[in-house]
């Protein structure tokens, strides 16, 4: 994954930048890029409220934060320029008028957004470390998530974590196994699924996948016929579960996208992981497979064990 720029900039650059940004949110600069072919070209800039969730309110920034091909970005984009003339809160740059900035990369936009062939990327936190993330990884809203801490606090008070351990009832599935046919039921739902899932919903996901034995059971889905509705909802779970349940999927979709060979999606998504959770277990073997170069084949043996564990449920 690259985020490129014209040229280099100057300490002056840095200053005017500064200057810019420091004073109000609408000074924050966006900057658009498609970088899917060999040379990445610039398609406008705007200043305003350009946050990734000012843009999902706005419906031309919704199709470009999940658009999934050159086409649908580039002509979203456009648009997204286009209608920011209406608004009040900011100016716009089409590339018809020119680079707009006194400097000549794009070290110095409050948010970058690019499209690199497969996904859009955008580059949050820059003031600290700039972290780049695909945005159908970007987790919801505060508010929402805060409503699911209460559901999964509820969740985890009223669960005694040594019921997992337990032998079931005759007739019935232990605890854990329940917890694993639940994950099972929604991965085969959702490549059909048009509604997204609910708090409720999203809570007892993500506190299925709190035990560590089903977590890894899951990773028996990446060899699987339903390999691609898997790892659909995991990606939807990394964005919709607070932390630190949020590690859970995020570490099980870095699988998933390892095996596909799909490098860029992993690092990402073991970076969610690891911010959710420092230290987490799978995680960190993911994080130094993809250090060391581990061939992708070796992924085949986690989906292995994984099937192996859904008869230890």
């Amino acid at each position: 994954m690259r985020i490129t720029g014209p040229a280099d900039a100057t300490a002056d650059d840095h200053e005017e930048h500064d200057a810019l940004t420091s004073t109000s949110s609408c000074h924050a600069i966006a900057d658009f890029y498609d970088e899917h072919g060999t040379q990445p070209r610039w398609l406008g800039s705007v200043q305003g409220d350009a946050d990734p969730a000012s843009l999902r309110a706005i419906d031309s920034g919704r199709r470009l934060l999940e658009a999934t091909d050159p086409h649908s970005f580039t002509t979203a984009t456009a648009a997204l320029v286009d209608a920011w003339a209406d608004r009040d809160d900011g100016l716009r740059y089409p590339p018809s008028d020119g680079w707009p900035w006194p400097w000549q990369d794009l070290r110095h936009a409050d948010w970058v957004y690019t499209f690199d062939g497969q996904r859009v990327w955008v580059v949050t936190d820059r003031a600290t470390v700039g972290t780049i993330t695909p945005t159908v990884l970007l987790p919801d809203p505060q508010d929402v998530l805060a409503r699911r801490v209460e559901l999964l606090d509820d969740l985890h008070r009223r669960t005694d974590p040594t019921a997992e351990d337990r032998p079931a009832a005759p007739g019935q599935p232990s605890p854990r196994r329940s917890r694993f046919d639940l994950l099972h039921e929604h991965v085969l739902r959702a490549g059909d699924r048009t509604q997204p899932l609910t708090d409720r919903e999203v809570a007892d996901l993500a506190f299925a996948l709190t035990n560590p034995l089903v977590r890894d059971a899951c990773l028996s889905f990446a060899a699987g016929e339903h390999a691609d509705r898997a790892e659909a909802l995991w990606t939807e779970l990394v964005r919709a579960s607070p932390t630190p349940e949020r590690a859970e999927p995020a570490a099980l979709l870095a699988a998933f996208a390892y095996s596909r060979r799909d490098l860029d999606l992993t690092a990402a998504a073991v970076g969610h992981a690891k911010r959710s959770c420092p230290g987490h277990r799978l995680a960190e073997l993911l994080g130094t497979a993809l250090r060391n170069g581990v061939p992708a084949e070796a992924l085949p043996e986690l989906a292995r064990q994984g099937r192996e564990l859904i008869s230890q449920l």
